[in-house]
């Protein structure tokens, strides 16, 4: 079965879609399948761990960002992965594919949650009228992380088939919690204050008396400007002293810095899957989120510290994060993502539900 996972990013940085799109294909690899990971040409390209790679020339900018060339045929693709929502690119992919009769999977990773629709939901209904209604309408499935995000999608009010399987974790084999020597919490992930919850999180280290409060130590990347509000409500709440507002962190430097933690802190107020909450669940660090569905699954087994969404439940929730009882939290985190969240046993869940979608013909190998 030979399967184009297209993102345009793939070869830049190890943010999270860049870094599932890389590991699940290296697991397909693993599973006999043969994988092509379609990028925009930035970033070194070459094979690898199975994994073919194929540059193609793009022009544009940001969601309007095409590809130009090279489209045909899909690589002799039995399938194709469109990775992320609301892109042009995706609309040029999907028309290549109906017209050589490639199947194709809507991977939208968390995009058509409703409070996401609700974002420049003007510009969105635009966008559903010229073409995304119909990337959808035609895929042969829409992927989730979880059953559940099913129900995100009755709103488009496009019958879909789901691909349910959730993303995998590799943590480094010489890494696990130390304990938490560094004496911070840890948030990691973008800078969008509303998405993510910082702005909460960061009234619920407020709310906490002053000689309590955690060493809280953000990372990640900016956001629409999102990086210049966080660091504007941590001065408003006179928080310069026990917050940090760091950059993004990658690789091995990224793993340090989680096991360091004295836990990890994800507030979403919505969420896809959550790369980091899975990481540091994988290296056994107490973590501390809000109830969307990874969480939910963690904290059903003992494995995370699950709160709503609000600055009192988390306010409570960072003293029962850094209290000596978490550590066994983290434990059992460790033991959970190690039996549910391999990656090889992700990609035999993409692989049986492709073939049971019944549209790929040549089969595997």
């Amino acid at each position: 079965m030979r399967i184009v996972n297209y993102h345009p990013r793939a070869r830049v940085g190890d943010g999270g879609i860049t870094n599932s799109v890389r590991r699940l294909a290296e697991a397909w690899a693993r599973q006999g399948a043969v994988p092509v990971i379609a990028f925009d040409g930035r970033g070194r390209p070459f094979d690898e761990d199975g994994v073919r790679w194929w540059p193609i020339r793009h022009v544009g900018r940001g969601a309007l960002r095409v590809p130009v060339d090279g489209l045909g045929p899909l690589g002799g693709a039995d399938w194709l992965v469109l990775n992320s929502a609301w892109t042009a690119a995706n609309l040029r992919l999907g028309a290549a594919a109906r017209r050589q009769r490639v199947p194709y999977v809507l991977a939208p990773r968390g995009a058509y949650d409703p409070l996401i629709l609700q974002r420049r939901a003007r510009a969105k209904r635009v966008w559903w009228q010229l073409g995304e209604r119909r990337l959808v309408a035609d895929a042969a499935a829409v992927h989730v992380f979880f059953p559940e995000q099913g129900r995100h999608l009755d709103e488009l009010e496009v019958p879909v088939r789901l691909l349910v399987a959730p993303n995998g974790v590799v943590p480094p084999g010489h890494t696990s919690w130390d304990g938490g020597s560094g004496g911070y919490v840890l948030y990691l992930g973008r800078y969008d204050p509303e998405h993510k919850g910082i702005d909460l999180l960061l009234r619920a280290c407020a709310a906490l008396p002053a000689g309590r409060r955690p060493q809280l130590r953000l990372h990640g990347s900016d956001w629409r400007g999102g990086r210049v509000r966080v660091e504007g409500l941590v001065a408003d709440l006179g928080l310069a002293d026990v917050v940090t507002v760091g950059p993004p962190v990658h690789g091995e430097h990224k793993w340090r810095v989680v096991a360091r933690a004295r836990g990890l802190v994800y507030p979403s107020r919505w969420e896809g899957f959550g790369n980091s909450l899975a990481e540091a669940a994988a290296l056994g660090v107490p973590c501390l989120a809000t109830p969307y569905p990874l969480a939910r699954e963690l904290g059903a087994a003992g494995a995370c510290l699950v709160v709503p969404p609000t600055v009192e439940d988390l306010a409570d929730g960072l003293r029962r994060l850094i209290a000596p009882q978490a550590a066994a939290v983290g434990q059992r985190a460790r033991r959970h993502v190690a039996e549910h969240l391999g990656w090889d046993q992700v990609a035999a869940s993409w692989l049986r539900q492709l073939a049971a979608l019944g549209s790929a013909p040549r089969g595997v190998g």
